[in-house]
């Protein structure tokens, strides 16, 4: 049984440490320090507080049209009747109308409609923060269009009493009267009162900025894109710090949008009407003419009806006269619009006017689609720009080749009158019996219908025309009107609330994962268990006195108990195999080594065991000087014969603890430990002790331990926390592995307790009064 639990004793000494996302140190240090895991989150959330307190919160504004797309069939109103007019309207993509949203042209049209360069700020005792709709003041400037932009300039504004106020910068002060006008560096503007009041503890300023910059800015925080590519609608989102101006700007930019859109369509509406207008003028004073030629005619004949005179012959070139009179309309249509394009290349073409001929019409659609695109082009890219360019290139091609079309259909008409005149002429010698006032009559007659068509055909389209002017319709309607969301995109609190929590609980963390990275020295039990499999045999607490021995019969310190809790380990050791020579030797100096042999020694008498300590390290002794003892000691014995009775000496802590100190240095102590006589010396002292203790140099900085290792029966190797190195833990596994040291065990020396883990025993600091006034507390608590 006893086997069994010195095997469990020694198991639980040597297991691994437990893995996981914090090694042990860091968990022994945040037990340690976990005030500062409290106050650290307190320090970072309070700190986030005060600053969200303060920050300038920022809104996003979303708004959504439907932008009519003819490749995805999406239409608006009744366009089909009027396409079945001949009026379509002009070719839209959502692509072409992204492109606009975003120009520079449309979001300046929005900041001169708005004036946005000009802002009004409050500040007060910690912030200053802008005014828009619930401002005590507002400002406008006259003929913004006429504005002299010069750097941006502040004004601060004072009410002053009645209904006047103060402009001042840090060069000029101006006085006014709220509703007069006043004259700027920028120009003329009034400023006027709101129904808001001021407040008295802010200071009010006014920054007219240079307008480009406003424009650029405004620019950037827009986000235009399409929702998706199966669908014509497009999100149009701006950020901005107050949402009710962000809203106000969205509302305009849109309103601006579909304003230019009808204004473009306008154009195309108005150039056809422009055209049909110069040609009824021309056509109805030839008209005129002609009718008035056959009133004179029939007058000064007094002629009332010349056509039974002419019936047959009329009826015989009836078919005639009607395809030469449709070939002349459409060649003089064809003329008129040649002139038209000589003398307005400028304006887009009534494509309505030509029904016959659908390859010419699809022409005349086309160059009208071009010119349209060249407008909205011009509104969006510099002239200089190579995609500008090639589009007038383009349209200048389209131009040719509607000249050269114009010139190919007109040749063919003519050829066509050609032919006709010489059937015509075969009737002309039929004709010639007719009388001549006869023929003079329908003469007249065929150009009178001839204009009258014309006429009339020219006052139907532009019926057409007008009606397609006043129902023009935008390219896009509105789904969503602009709303700001309810919270603040920036900052957002919740995020910053939790980044200030993590970054509290991180930073004390990772000052600890620091102090572990940079710190060479050993921490705690498993930074010994995870490089080393040697059995702990105790872990002995911190010692603040500076006398060697804190062992008592009656102490009841932690220390104390620990040293109980060595011995009794060493017990089991010693009852398996009876083994009583204990060494004890650690890697340098300054471990504890002589503190645990002199209090061990001591432990291991007040259970009445005779227990023998002999200092070996002849090279730094301490005993001696620490237990006030003679210097006589074992190198006395080993250079001078001196007998073992008389270097002997009383601890003077037990009556069953002794102590060899080491004696006089001598010059070779290696040498000294490596004689017969030493070994004969612990083999006397066995006899006469239950247990003999070897205090013994460091065996990390000299070979004495080696020397008498073979004369102990268990082998002691102190490891002090936060003093021995990392990297001397290879060198007891060198030990290990070689079996340099019977029986190896470890002791971990100068442990530091964690805050309120001082199991119930009294604290040795302490002395009588400090626990009599303990004892008068608790006792006046419970009464």
């Amino acid at each position: 049984m006893q086997e069994k639990l010195l095997e469990n004793i020694t198991r639980t000494k040597t297991i691994h440490p437990e893995k996981g996302l914090l090694s042990p140190t860091i968990r022994r240090g945040i037990r340690s320090n976990w005030y500062w895991f409290v106050i650290s989150p307190i320090l970072c959330i309070s700190s986030t507080f005060i600053y969200l307190r303060y920050a300038t919160s920022q809104y996003v504004v979303n708004a959504s049209i439907l932008i009519r797309d003819d490749s995805r069939g999406s239409e608006f109103g009744d366009v089909t009747a009027l396409e079945n007019l001949g009026l379509g309207p002009a070719q839209s993509s959502v692509d072409n109308e992204l492109e606009v949203l975003k120009s520079r042209t449309l979001m300046e049209s929005v900041v001169d409609d708005l004036q946005l360069f000009i802002r009004c700020f409050a500040s007060g005792h910690v912030k200053t923060a802008e005014l828009y709709e619930k401002s005590p003041f507002f400002v406008q400037l006259i003929n913004p269009d006429s504005i002299h932009w010069v750097k941006p300039v502040t004004y601060s504004l004072t009410f002053q009493n009645g209904n006047k106020y103060r402009l001042a910068t840090a060069d000029t002060e101006i006085y006014g009267i709220f509703g007069d006008t006043i004259l700027l560096p920028q120009g003329h503007a009034i400023i006027r009162k709101t129904k808001y009041k001021p407040a008295p503890e802010d200071k009010y300023s006014i920054i007219i900025s240079e307008k480009n910059e406003v424009v650029d800015e405004y620019s950037a925080s827009l986000k235009v894109q399409a929702a998706n590519k199966l669908v014509s609608v497009v999100n149009i989102s701006l950020t901005e710090k107050l949402p009710v101006k962000a809203e106000a700007i969205l509302q305009q930019l849109i309103k601006n949008y579909l304003k230019a859109s009808i204004d473009d369509k306008n154009r195309i509406a108005d150039s056809t009407i422009i055209f049909i207008n110069e040609n009824l003028r021309q056509v109805s004073a030839e008209l005129a003419e002609i009718e008035k030629r056959i009133e004179n005619f029939l007058r000064s004949n007094n002629m009332t009806d010349v056509e039974e005179n002419g019936k047959l012959l009329v009826q015989t070139s009836s078919q005639l006269s009607r395809d030469r009179r449709q070939y002349t309309i459409q060649l003089k249509i064809l003329e008129c619009l040649q002139k038209y394009i000589g003398e307005f290349p400028g304006h887009a073409i009534p494509s309505s006017l030509f029904v016959q001929d659908p390859n010419f019409i699809a022409i005349v659609r086309n160059y009208n689609d071009l010119h349209s695109l060249l407008k909205k082009t011009d509104a969006t890219t510099a002239a200089a720009h190579p995609s500008f360019q090639a589009l007038e290139a383009e349209l200048k091609g389209a131009r040719e080749n509607l000249l050269e079309s114009i010139h190919s259909q007109k040749q063919e008409l003519q050829t066509g009158i050609a032919a006709l005149n010489l059937h015509v002429e075969g009737l002309q010698q039929q004709t010639d019996k007719i009388p001549s006032k006869t023929r003079t009559f329908l003469d007249y007659s065929r150009q009178q219908q001839i204009k009258q068509e014309l006429y009339t055909f020219l006052l139907k389209k532009r019926v057409e025309a007008s009606i397609s002017r006043s129902s023009t319709f935008a390219n896009a309607r509105i789904i969503d009107k602009p709303k700001a969301d309810p919270d603040p995109v920036n900052p957002q609190k919740k995020l910053y609330l939790l980044l200030a929590g993590l970054i509290g609980f991180g930073f004390p963390l990772a000052i600890l994962y620091l102090h572990e990275t940079l710190n060479t020295q050993v921490q705690i039990s498993t930074d010994v268990t995870s490089r080393l499999k040697i059995p702990i045999l105790a872990e002995i607490g911190h010692h603040n006195r500076s006398s060697i021995s804190v062992f008592q019969s009656d102490s009841k310190s932690h220390i104390a108990e620990q040293f109980r809790v060595l011995r009794t380990h060493i017990q089991f050791l010693r009852a398996t195999k009876s083994k009583h020579v204990i060494l004890l030797t650690s890697s340098i100096g300054g471990e504890g080594k002589s503190f645990i042999a002199a209090n061990l020694c001591n432990a291991l008498a007040l259970t009445g065991k005779k227990t023998l300590l002999i200092e070996l390290d002849l090279r730094k002794p301490k005993i001696a000087n620490y237990l006030n003892l003679n210097i006589e000691g074992v190198t006395d014995h080993l250079t001078f014969n001196s007998s073992l009775s008389t270097i002997i000496q009383p601890s003077g802590l037990h009556g069953y603890f002794d102590v060899i100190p080491s004696g006089p240095l001598p010059p070779n102590p290696a040498e000294l430990l490596c004689t017969e006589k030493a070994g004969e010396m612990i083999s006397q002292l066995k006899v006469q002790y239950d247990f003999v203790i070897l205090d013994t140099p460091p065996i990390g900085l000299v070979t004495d331990a080696h020397l008498i290792a073979h004369h102990a029966d268990i082998s002691l190797y102190v490891i002090r926390q936060q003093f021995t190195q990392k990297h001397q833990l290879e060198t007891i596994r060198g030990i290990s592995d070689g079996d340099l040291l019977p029986g190896l065990h470890l002791i971990i020396n100068d442990v530091k307790p964690l805050p309120g883990h001082n199991y119930g025993y009294y604290n040795e600091e302490e002395n009588s009064l400090q626990r009599i006034r303990k004892w008068l507390k608790l006792n006046a608590k419970f009464r």
